[in-house]
């Protein structure tokens, strides 16, 4: 049996014409494309020259499903084929690109796992919708990265996936190494450290906004200001020192108090005026009389004369 060959260079997203032309030099007989999900697609070199020739030489490995359901190719069924173990296939998948028996295409979940897979390093490999582990990931985060679904996994390079359990949460980190393959690492105490340094970071924003919004100025320094009233701190994180905040405010001007207008001083009450204490009635005696009598009258009264009206005297 001849020794399985990789070519890194043929994925999905190759063309049917490139597809072709590494089949005729890897010295296979069938070309077999496995997707993710759906039925494998197996042909032979006649029916991929047939393809390319009738104008979808730039059509990409991945749409020989849908080239199929439009009756365009009729794939071969690998169960009808005799000693298919004897048979050289070119292998295409998102995990990679191999030779290897045709018997491999009747069990197209089996993933095709590298050489160095038991390698002690954490290891996972999508294929078909599942997610497997080597012995390495298994024994640091259990079975429970497995139960994810393979499909739903970002198209990433890198990406981090959360882990529920009974250990409380985890956060994963996958990187790709192929198609398909990736190294996992538990980054759950590096991802604690990132969200509490935005916290922080989310504080001081706050902070130095509220200086702004109230007039005030501050400075990042690598020194502490020189100067007295020079208002500063020490910023530290995890007790390494990474520089001072020079904080200047505006001065606060006091409210001037209202000048208050000089109030005359009341004036005194006026004394109520003294009651009249009741003179009594005079009664007049007659002697009273002449002593009020003028000296013109006395004159007339001692003459004996008495005037009357118009002038006659009686």
């Amino acid at each position: 049996m001849n020794t399985p060959e990789n070519f890194p260079s043929l994925t999905p997203e190759s063309t049917l014409l490139v597809f072709l032309r590494t089949l005729f030099s890897s010295a296979a007989e069938y070309a077999v494309y496995i997707p993710s999900v759906g039925e494998v697609i197996v042909l032979n070199k006649g029916q991929l020259v047939f393809l390319v020739e009738r104008g979808c030489a730039d059509a990409m490995i991945k749409t020989l499903p849908q080239l199929a359901e439009r009756g365009i190719i009729q794939p071969i069924n690998p169960e009808s084929i005799e000693y298919p173990q004897d048979l050289r296939a070119l292998y295409v998948s998102n995990t990679g690109s191999f030779t290897g028996s045709l018997e491999t295409a009747l069990y197209p979940d089996e993933p095709q796992f590298p050489e160095w897979w038991n390698a002690p390093v954490p290891f996972a490999l999508s294929s078909r919708g599942v997610l497997r582990l080597n012995d390495t990931a298994i024994s640091m985060f259990g079975y429970g990265l497995e139960k994810l679904n393979a499909q739903e996994l970002p198209d990433r390079d890198e990406f981090i996936v959360r882990l529920d359990g009974l250990n409380g949460t985890r956060f994963i980190a996958f990187r790709k190494l192929r198609p398909g393959i990736f190294t996992v690492d538990d980054c759950t105490e590096d991802l604690t450290d990132a969200q509490d340094i935005t916290w922080w970071a989310a504080v001081g924003q706050a902070w130095v906004r509220e200086i702004e919004a109230q007039g005030g100025k501050w400075q990042r320094l690598n020194n502490p200001p020189e100067g007295k009233g020079k208002a500063f701190r020490a910023c530290e994180w995890q007790g390494q020192l990474q520089g001072y905040l020079s904080v200047e405010m505006p001065r606060r001007q006091k409210d001037p108090q209202p000048k208050s207008e000089p109030t005359e001083p009341p004036e005194p009450p006026e004394p109520p005026e003294p009651q009249q204490e009741p003179q009594p009635e005079i009664i007049r005696r007659p002697d009273d009389v002449i002593t009020n009598i003028g000296p013109q009258a006395m004159a007339l009264l001692a003459a004996g004369q008495s005037r009357g009206h118009e002038g006659e005297y009686f």
